[in-house]
């Protein structure tokens, strides 16, 4: 590359010479992919905070950090997938219980241990895949359960019993819901609901006739209390959700007024954990994606995209839906704590699940893998998960795989580099990062919508340990900051009018963990060295 320059005068006039001049790079900022996994978005038109890619990395307001690590909290006998975790919520926090289903048996998986779990606290049942909700009477708090092959049971921090309901047959209960200060009950290929009396975890079950409401047939697969101002009163609502996307909502209480509010179509849910409370709101998890509830009766079908929690991720979630629907383990869980919602999808059951998951706060998607969860709970504000060979494992846990390693992988939006349609060269990149920990990552740079580019490694070694206060000698040990800001220039080789930062790698964390070993890798963006050449 060459310019023209003036190079002095003669008799004759001006006089020019051609002289080579090196054209001078210049330093280009990427941001961080803090809008989240956009799989919806044209590659030539994504927004530069989007994310072709987006594993095992979690974005946040302002940067991408790597998903935190899961600890064992348990491993039950026989290995059997942990198909339902449930949480007992008592007057004190200190008489809270966890309970894990395996197999024909109920755990109480409280108390973290190492040694193998052998102990019943419930067994004999025909299977694992329970639902439940937590009930309070004037008697007390109840956990109750039911799956649809038992009759229900209620634990009341104590022990277990049987939910004695009468009117109709106890083990078809297959989910269950709380409105009105009373249990709702949906049964097994059945369209009718059924409810028990005020303020009780039994007795005599009255059945809600619904076979006139419904014109598309199927039966009913979840019912959820919704309110539209987010506490109780005049506007709650109870909704009955059919296997074939048809949702009749009523007002009232059937003692008193209790009215049909109206009925509407959405896509058909997936799975019995298919509603999940989200704030005032309920998320149905269902073919169409991830959809409000109050959205969703107010959206005609073929409009839901714009309406759907994914619809940034629609495609993908469509091709989940299609291919894994009938598989067990989808669930949509809120995780406060963690601001995040997780959308559990099985690839196959009981052996392989992936999780996309979004910052409730911005909105941004991601996707974790690693995380081999049947169910998922949240327990005292901690996140727990059941897995496929017996174990019971704490997620989100600063300094913690017991798996030994977490691998990311991100992609940015191809990025034109403040001169679109003009060829560059690409030929230094760096990530601006904030860590702690022992990380192996590799850079490289896409060019021109392709996504090959080899990858060059980059490694992080641990920081020295530091002084501690009382502890430290003077003069000998070492002071400062863990966390420390890593800066590296490394070489990338590419030509062409748009550029993309692909980062994958490895965070190591010693195998069992603790929370010494907490690792911070948080991602604020890249640097890259470009070179401008002709238009194209």
């Amino acid at each position: 590359m060459t310019r023209r320059a003036l190079q002095g005068t003669s008799a004759r006039g001006p006089r020019f010479q051609v002289r080579a001049v090196p054209e001078l790079a210049r330093a280009v900022d990427i941001p961080a992919p803090v809008g989240g996994w956009d799989a919806i978005s044209p590659l030539a038109v994504m927004p530069a905070t989007s994310a072709v890619t987006l594993d095992n990395v979690f974005p946040q307001p302002g940067y991408v950090e790597i998903r935190k690590g899961h600890r064992l909290q348990n491993l039950i006998t026989g290995a059997a997938a942990v198909e339902s975790v449930m949480a007992y919520h008592a007057l004190a926090t200190t008489n809270d219980k966890i309970f894990a289903a395996s197999g024909t048996v109920i755990y109480d998986v409280t108390v973290t241990t190492t040694a193998t779990v052998s102990v019943a606290s419930l067994s004999g049942l025909a299977n694992a895949r329970w639902q439940h909700i937590n009930f309070s009477t004037s008697g007390g708090n109840f956990l109750w359960i039911c799956n649809g092959a038992d009759v229900p049971h209620t634990w009341n921090g104590t022990v277990w019993a049987t939910a004695s309901v009468t009117g109709i047959t106890a083990a078809d209960i297959i989910n269950v819901a709380a409105y009105s200060e009373r249990i709702w009950l949906v049964r097994k290929d059945q369209i009718n609901a059924a409810y028990l009396p005020t303020d009780s975890i039994q007795g005599a079950a009255t059945v809600l006739d619904l076979t006139g409401v419904f014109n598309k047939g199927g039966s009913l697969q979840a019912v959820a209390a919704w309110s539209r101002d987010g506490g109780q009163g005049p506007d709650d609502y109870i909704a009955f959700i059919t296997t074939r996307g048809e949702v009749a909502i009523y007002s009232g209480d059937p003692g008193a007024n209790f009215e049909l509010a109206g009925v509407y179509e959405m896509g058909a849910p997936i799975g019995r954990r298919c509603v999940t409370k989200v704030g005032p709101d309920v998320g149905v998890v269902c073919v169409d994606g991830v959809v409000p509830l109050s959205r969703a009766i107010n959206t005609d079908r073929a409009a839901i995209l714009n309406a759907s929690i994914t619809a940034k991720i629609q495609p993908v979630m469509n091709q989940s839906a299609r291919d894994w629907k009938d598989n067990f383990g989808w669930q949509l869980t809120s995780y406060a704590r963690g601001t995040r919602a997780i959308l559990n999808v099985p690839v196959a059951a009981n052996s392989e699940q992936r999780q996309y998951v979004m910052n409730t706060v911005t909105g941004g998607w991601c996707r974790f893998l690693g995380e081999n969860a049947n169910a998922w709970e949240v327990w005292q504000d901690r996140l727990f998960y059941g897995g496929n060979a017996g174990q019971v494992v704490e997620a989100d846990c600063q300094g913690f795989d017991y798996d030994g390693a977490i691998e990311f992988n991100l992609e940015t939006a191809f990025n034109p580099c403040e001169t679109p349609g003009r060829l560059k060269n690409f030929t230094m990149a760096r990530s601006l990062l904030l860590t702690d920990g022992q990380t192996a990552a590799g850079l490289a740079v896409n060019i021109d919508y392709g996504r090959n580019a080899t990858i060059a490694g980059l490694s992080f070694a641990p920081s020295a340990a530091l002084a501690l206060w009382d502890v430290a000698i003077w003069d000998v040990s070492l002071w400062g900051e863990a966390i420390r800001v890593i800066t590296d220039w490394v070489a990338v080789e590419g030509e062409g009018s748009v550029a993309s930062i692909h980062m994958q790698g490895t965070v190591e964390v010693a195998s069992g963990g603790s929370a010494a070993n907490a690792v911070t890798f948080h991602i604020n963006g890249w640097q890259m060295l470009v070179t401008d050449g002709a238009f194209m």
